[in-house]
């Protein structure tokens, strides 16, 4: 999917998790490494119409439907998970690895 484009590209194959280091060191941003990659043995791709995009309105976040009411991701984790953290301690996890894990600025 590209921001603001309707018609995707899709892809069928099969797909494995691997941890391949010389793999993994061409995927570095920023000097960080990813713990996984992924492969892909693509068997064909093509381009698929917009018209999924288009009923969604993915692209025009105003017309999305309201949030409010909604667990937060943080609610979420803390209600599903059995990690044994508050949920003050994973709100601040995310706030964190928002703020420096991400390879964007």
């Amino acid at each position: 999917m590209v921001p603001n484009r309707n018609e995707v590209v899709r892809v069928n194959g099969r797909a494995q998790v691997v941890r391949d280091s010389d793999l993994r060191a061409q995927m570095a941003i920023k000097g960080r490494v990813p713990d996984f990659a992924i492969v892909v043995d693509v068997e064909e791709a093509f381009y698929h119409c917009g018209k999924a995009i288009i009923r969604s309105r993915l692209w025009h976040p105003d017309q999305a439907a309201k949030t409010e009411g909604l667990p937060t991701y943080a609610e979420a984790l803390t209600d599903q998970s059995q990690s044994g953290l508050s949920h003050d301690e994973i709100a601040e996890r995310l706030r964190h690895n928002d703020k420096n894990r991400l390879y964007d600025e």
